[in-house]
């Protein structure tokens, strides 16, 4: 038995890698470029980059490990089917059953890390989020470019002829909240200021025009500011126990939870489900795993999301009937059988 569970380990890691380090690269892919995105408004570093990465990388990680987890474990079980490598267990006394114990430890686990992932890391890498955008959003350094159209401060639409460091040239800042009354000013250079927190704009040697409905006023001035006066709310940190207590009041955080722990159970849930479709006799058995692997993930993932709105207890009578329906199904077309 002991070089059977190596042979195993060493089938369903290869299975499993070949499927987990692609989808982790495209989902990191994705990920960078919607954090490259934020980069349109304010000013991030390399550093600051793969610091936002590293906060939603658990969020990644959770969704997908427990769908790659079943997918692999299909897949290798129809592999060794198709060689025949099944028959052989069979053979030497090695039943269906011990094949599925030895995937307990596993499954085990791998559902103790998504309950750390989704009731630990994911609450605090959240919260770290939003007090990083938050932080960026009061003190950043706004990030408006040279000789771009369409870029705004505040109320403000703002163009740049040239911008050297923190030097801006030939800035022109326009302003029609108030169609009665369009406010357009023109300075010849200016900088980014950052007072107290609050963001500006400081203008040199230029005109500022106000054009009514039958005049135009215009003024000369030296230098002005203009500071965003958009409002931001301070971010307040809740540890993991105040976190979770929210959800006897918050409907919201009460079905984050019960999706969370659905979904940590996924591995569990669908583990005699994949025995019951992936050991089959290639001669007389048709090959179902791929369907097995996208109705059974879309079946579960959809119908968690439904109820968990409704109630916890549902939610956790779905997983059992899901366990159950899996144990029934294993017990007909394998254990009976093999």
């Amino acid at each position: 038995m002991p070089k059977t569970s190596a042979y195993l380990l060493k089938s369903f890691s290869a299975m499993f890698f070949s499927i987990f380090l692609p989808i982790i690269v495209i989902g990191s892919l994705i990920l960078f470029v919607r954090i490259a995105k934020m980069t349109e408004v304010v000013q991030m570093s390399a550093s600051e980059m793969l610091l936002m990465y590293g906060y939603a990388l658990p969020t990644i990680v959770f969704y997908t490990l427990p769908v790659i987890f079943f997918a692999a474990l299909v897949l290798t079980l129809i592999k060794l089917s198709n060689e025949f490598e099944n028959i052989v267990f069979f053979s030497f006394g090695i039943s269906p059953r011990k094949l599925v114990a030895f995937f307990y430890p596993l499954v085990s686990l791998l559902t103790a890390l998504l309950l750390l992932l989704s009731l630990a890391l994911m609450p605090l890498t959240k919260q770290l989020t939003k007090s990083f955008i938050s932080y960026k959003s009061m003190h950043a350094v706004l990030n408006i470019e040279a000789s771009e159209f369409g870029q705004k401060f505040g109320d403000w639409f703002v163009f740049l002829e040239s911008k050297e460091a923190d030097k801006l040239r030939n800035i022109v800042l326009y302003n029609a909240t108030d169609p009665e009354k369009e406010q357009l000013l023109i300075a010849k250079e200016g900088g980014f200021i950052n007072e107290g927190g609050v963001l500006g704009l400081m203008l040199k040697n230029g005109q500022a025009f106000q054009v009514g409905d039958d005049r135009v006023d215009e003024i000369d001035y030296g230098i002005m500011k203009i500071y965003d006066t958009h409002e931001y709310n301070p971010f307040t940190y809740e540890n993991l126990k105040a976190y979770w207590l929210k959800a006897k009041t918050d409907r919201k955080r009460l079905k984050d939870l019960a999706i969370f722990v659905a979904i940590s159970l996924f591995p569990l849930a669908t583990l005699y489900i994949a025995f019951a479709f992936g050991i089959i006799h290639p001669r007389y058995h048709r090959n179902w795993g791929y369907l097995t692997i996208l109705a059974a993930t879309g079946i579960y993932y959809g119908a968690i999301s439904a109820i968990a709105k409704s109630s916890i207890l549902a939610t956790g009578l779905f997983v059992t009937l899901f366990v159950a329906t899996g144990i029934a199904l294993f017990h007909f077309r394998v254990q009976k059988r093999f």
